[in-house]
């Protein structure tokens, strides 16, 4: 199924030496060797598809930044412990981590609630910790906790207005998972908005994660008549509240978010997924920059799939922490990493066409709104006619 990662590293070194500045490309002083980062892997658990898009990521920034020759000689070591997205797991491989003085920095978590669970852990040990995955915001706390999670709730609510502004609804309805705090807060700000144009809400019917069957949820969700539909769950869930509604009879537009944009998807729901929008933050084929090109055929040489945004934001994970150590002369410890990071406005190197880290959250400009074409590529998404 794979193809030798050599490939992909030619690709990208290839690439690399037109897009970024021969200056960057050498390490300032730093001392040679290895840098091990404890990345708290979700490849197994509810959410694992997501889980190993983020690991497949970070591998490959791994390969890339080494072929760089980012940080001179040296290069940087992922070093993973299993969760499956549970917290109790999480806190005990953080716990190992944080006894294991090679390991100079951290990496983890999905799911808001682990990741929160983390903090106190990170704070006291002073470790950096850098989130790859997680959205609700608060979560990073310079200089030891940072994200690299293109935080989705805004714009989830620019997709919602852009298609509000397409379809002219009166009435919206919201299906949300009720056991994630992350997705409550995600889906207020543009029910807010919604409203504030004139889109009335006819109510908001509750799941839950873990729930299999999502015929109840549909059916609820119908009976309040609504001009349009917008799902606020987990990828397990949208894709089974999706597939409920379709299955039921629902014909009118379906909103769904980030979750919905692996090839995974696709290949699970088919025809059912076809013409939802959502918002993304990275497209290996919209408005795809440089960087985001050498990306792009690095990892489809490496692991023979296209990358989603999990991938992207894994793979950016790496890169932030090489930044951090590039600027660094001698050995780095742990706080000098932490102090380093915090000094990070720009990222050298990304894949979204523009990224900047402000009080240690990564943010980027402008939504791209997508929905899945019948032969499974992501395209832009257009009203239905």
């Amino acid at each position: 199924m794979r193809i030798s990662g050599r490939i992909g590293s030619c690709v990208f070194a290839a690439l690399v030496s037109i897009t970024m500045p021969a200056s960057q490309a050498v390490a300032q002083g730093l001392t040679p060797g290895e840098y091990k980062v404890g990345f708290i892997t979700e490849n197994t658990g509810p959410i694992a598809q997501a889980g190993q898009s983020f690991w497949a990521g970070a591998q490959l920034a791994v390969q890339d930044v080494k072929a760089a020759k980012y940080i001179g000689a040296s290069s940087i070591v992922l070093e993973p412990k299993e969760s499956g997205s549970d917290a109790a797991r999480s806190i005990q491989a953080m716990n190992q981590f944080i006894a294991d003085r090679s390991i100079i920095a951290t990496t983890c978590c999905i799911l808001s609630p682990v990741a929160g669970s983390l903090k106190p852990v990170v704070l006291a040990a002073k470790i950096p910790l850098v989130i790859y995955g997680a959205t609700a915001a608060g979560l990073p706390q310079p200089p030891s906790i940072y994200s690299m999670t293109i935080l989705p709730g805004p714009k989830d609510t620019a997709a919602a207005l852009m298609v509000s502004d397409a379809i002219k609804p009166k009435t919206a309805a919201y299906i949300l998972a009720a056991d994630n705090d992350a997705f409550k807060g995600r889906m207020l700000p543009t029910q807010k908005a919604l409203e504030a144009k004139g889109v009335a809400t006819s109510g908001v019917v509750s799941v839950l994660t873990k729930d299999t069957d999502f015929t109840a949820a549909a059916t609820q969700a119908m009976g309040l008549k609504p001009d349009f539909i917008l799902v606020y769950a987990t990828q397990q869930a949208a894709a089974g509240v999706i597939t409920a509604l379709r299955d039921r009879g629902y014909t009118k537009t379906i909103v769904g978010n980030d979750v919905l944009s692996p090839e995974a998807i696709f290949k699970k729901m088919g025809a059912t997924v076809v013409g939802v929008p959502f918002p993304v933050s990275f497209s290996d084929t919209i408005g795809v920059s440089a960087e985001a090109k050498a990306f792009v055929a690095a990892y489809k040489a490496k692991f023979n799939v296209s990358p989603d945004i999990y991938s992207a934001q894994g793979y950016q994970m790496v890169w932030f922490i090489a930044q951090g150590l590039k600027s660094i002369s001698g050995t780095p410890t742990r706080e000098s990493l932490s102090a380093a990071l915090e000094k990070v406005e720009k990222i050298d190197y990304q894949v979204y066409g523009g990224q900047f880290m402000k009080d240690g959250q990564a943010q980027t400009t402008g939504t791209i709104v997508v929905n899945w074409s019948a032969d499974g590529k992501l395209v832009p998404w257009t009203a239905p006619k």
